[in-house]
């Protein structure tokens, strides 16, 4: 399996820069688990941490790490093709103001690697394409003067998506809650909509024939034609707090090929088919469910199984029929990714572990407790190394050979 690749954007003094650690080289992974905290420290095969970077009083957002083969935007030191972050005024990229909560300080976009270009979008709505090597500014928006567009409570969460030559990103302005920029030149190509944004990332996909991107916003899925912007299909999903009246559709669609797209918050799960007609599409649910309730982090779908968060409940459903087929505790809200056959998972709390992706059971093949505090940003693989990342620290992981 491919290297999972996310990003990270860190803040700093009432400023939030880009910050993207590059290697020279991204190796293929070959997987040694790590099998217990000795492992973790160093002790036995080779199995060891790397390094472990304070970074108390950064301010750390909740976004992942993205990796990039040769390419360094920071200060790079090299041993034994390990990065080591210093801070570079060439790696600091200005995208917005502070940004406090106490759910965790912003940013929160995960920024998009495309060919030559880096984009990335603060969480008070400023987005910007920088140039990948140089670091020098591109083009640049205000979602929220421009656009006319309210400013999301817990702020701008939703990931830029490249589609072509396009860049998208949900905006929520007026009529203008999804947007569609040329990706070279930061020009408007088209507008659409009237929504009331969320904190879900958009997806790309072709149904039937028909190239469209799925945003999962306020009140709903909406489907838009990649080409012009104009609405294929929506589905109802609202899912606000009792409290505050906040949107809290976070997780990201997932899509199950041909036709089908796995949804999943705080109040339950569904999977929809979506089938082309002469008139457009028809929207059908499959199954409905309350057995897995993803209200922090996406889950992910393979071999036919959605692997993911049910709350503080780490689960297995079977994909056709929603039906359970395994339950895990001891993660609370945590994330997951997969590799090579195994599930790694890390905890709320730190704790780290490596399972099989099998529906027939969990088993656990490792653990160990690496982390202090609250860990909600998903684990990142890349280079035979794993990266683990809370506000505080920033730990590596040598799970290669």
């Amino acid at each position: 399996m491919n290297s999972v690749a996310p990003t990270d954007l860190f803040a700093t003094k009432g400023m939030e820069y880009i910050i993207v650690i590059g290697f020279l080289a991204l190796l293929t992974v070959a997987w040694h688990l790590i099998r217990s905290p000795a492992d973790a420290e160093g002790a036995g095969d080779g199995r060891r941490l790397d390094w472990r970077s304070i970074l108390r009083g950064v301010g750390l957002p909740e976004t992942d790490f993205l990796f990039h083969p040769g390419h360094a935007w920071a200060r790079l030191s090299s041993d034994d093709d390990v990065a080591v972050v210093g801070w570079d005024d060439f790696a600091r990229r200005l995208i917005g103001p502070a940004f406090t909560h106490h759910y965790g300080d912003g940013p929160r976009v995960t920024p998009v690697i495309d060919g030559g270009m880096v984009y990335a979008a603060g969480t008070q709505g400023r987005l910007l394409a920088v140039d990948r090597d140089s670091g020098e500014p591109r083009w640049q928006h205000s979602l929220v003067p421009e656009f006319e567009a309210d400013l999301p409570s817990y702020g701008y969460s939703a990931s830029p998506l490249v589609v072509g030559d396009r860049l998208v990103i949900e905006a929520g302005g007026k009529n203008a809650a999804y947007i569609a920029f040329d990706k070279k030149t930061g020009a408007v190509v088209w507008t659409s909509q009237d929504e009331q944004p969320a904190y879900s990332s958009p997806i790309h996909v072709s149904i039937g024939g028909v190239s469209q991107i799925v945003f999962w916003s306020a009140r709903g899925v909406r489907a838009l034609s990649s080409e012009s912007g104009k609405l294929l299909w929506t589905h109802p999903w609202e899912n606000f707090c009792p409290v505050s009246g906040d949107p809290l559709n976070t997780a990201t669609p997932i899509f199950v090929a041909p036709d089908r797209i796995f949804l999943s918050s705080g109040i339950g799960a569904a999977l929809l088919r979506v089938a082309r007609t002469n008139d457009g599409f028809e929207i059908k649910t499959v199954w409905e469910s309350d057995e897995m309730r993803a209200d922090v982090n996406t889950g992910l779908a393979l071999d036919g199984h959605i692997y993911g968060f049910d709350r503080s409940t780490l689960k297995a459903l079977d994909v056709e029929t929603g039906e359970v087929k395994w339950a895990a505790r001891g993660f609370q809200r945590g994330s997951l990714i997969a590799a090579d056959g195994h599930l790694i998972v890390l905890g709320e709390s730190g704790n780290l572990a490596l399972a099989d992706a099998k529906p027939d059971a969990f088993t656990e093949t490792g653990t160990a407790k690496i982390l202090e505090g609250r860990n909600w940003t998903m684990p990142t693989l890349a280079g035979g190394r794993l990266y683990l990342r809370n506000h505080d620290e920033l730990v590596c992981l040598n799970v290669g050979t």
